[in-house]
């Protein structure tokens, strides 16, 4: 069942959010991790909603783009990481909202466009799963176009290196807002494109 709790995108939300990013998240990822992020000025000053789309190498990909943009962000994170009792209770706090990869449910699809609705970024790996193969990507979804184009609101894309070794190091490349093609499947390697300008990652191939 998918787990959407609208009531915590607000002060509640965001006051977790700065107390776990400033407090926990920022200084582990700098200091035990190496964590060097690149692209700043890419992020959109003017506090509009986009959708945040980083490629995916290990399970604690959410707090390090949170640690590295330093921004609200919901996650949209697959149903099976809320019975982890550890990573669960990070993405609780994370705010995040539950999707179903095998079927995805309209009530999902209905809390990404609330939340983007009420100001908070959404964040959607673009693989939906952790790349298998070291230095390539994985297969891409439609979900950040989709999303996307569905709210009318820009992606950004971020690449992350080195996420899946203990202690890192760990790159963050974060690049510029585009609008995705309307064309979904276009769009899904279009993104894809974007990710692997980013991280130096190779392109999977097209099915």
């Amino acid at each position: 069942m998918a787990y959407y709790n609208p009531k915590v995108y607000g002060l509640f939300g965001k006051l977790c959010q700065l107390i776990a990013i400033w407090f926990f998240l920022v200084p582990f990822y700098y200091i035990f991790c190496h964590l060097k992020v690149y692209g700043k000025e890419n992020l959109p000053k003017d506090g509009k909603p986009f959708v945040v789309m980083p490629n995916h190498l290990s399970n604690l990909d959410p707090p390090l783009v949170s640690a590295a943009l330093k921004i609200f962000i919901a996650y949209m994170a697959k149903e099976e990481l809320y019975s982890v009792p550890i990573i669960s209770f990070l993405i609780k706090i994370l705010v995040a909202f539950s999707v179903n990869r095998e079927k995805v449910e309209k009530t999902t699809i209905k809390a990404a466009k609330e939340i983007i609705e009420k100001g908070w970024c959404v964040g959607i790996f673009l693989e939906g799963t952790r790349s298998k193969t070291p230095g390539v990507l994985g297969i891409p979804n439609v979900g950040a176009a989709y999303i996307a184009n569905l709210t009318g609101v820009p992606i950004l894309p971020v690449g992350i290196i080195g996420s899946d070794k203990t202690f890192g190091p760990i790159t963050v490349k974060i690049g510029k807002l585009f609008y995705p093609d309307k064309d979904l499947d276009k769009a899904k390697w279009q993104c894809a494109e974007k990710l692997a300008e980013l991280t130096g990652f190779g392109l999977p191939r097209r099915l």
